[in-house]
């Protein structure tokens, strides 16, 4: 009989790949970075200042095709690999889930009438 794996999650919203700015602002860190993909509940990035697992960040996403700036006050640093993390989205008000929420649709349906909807992985390795 086996077991699961402790070191997995199930992941309960979309990944998307995406290619677009960001900047982080933390006690004792200020950064700039790429986002690589997006979801309703997080990001993974490629950063330019290190952080550590743990850490709260206050992040500020530039999505293509808008005006302003989508502000998340409060993500946590969930994993670390160099200059590459995870961000999870904590507590996200009106103000950043209605954007982040449409652009996430609005990828959903591209994927889907490209023909590129294809299964995401289900898990994640912390």
């Amino acid at each position: 009989m086996t077991t699961p794996n402790s070191r997995f999650v199930h992941r309960t919203h979309a990944r998307f790949p995406v290619h677009f700015s960001l900047m982080y602002l933390g006690q004792s860190v200020i950064g700039q970075g790429i986002v690589r993909e997006v979801s309703g509940a997080g990001c993974q990035l490629l950063g330019t200042a290190p952080v550590s697992a743990g850490t709260t960040l206050s992040v500020r996403l530039a999505f293509p095709n808008c005006q302003k700036p989508l502000v998340i006050k409060h993500a946590t640093v969930k994993w670390v690999k160099g200059l590459e993390f995870g961000l999870a989205f904590e507590d996200l008000d009106e103000q950043a889930r209605m954007p982040l929420q449409a652009m996430l649709h609005e990828m959903l349906a591209k994927r889907r009438y490209s023909g590129l909807a294809k299964p995401q992985p289900t898990s994640l390795s912390v």
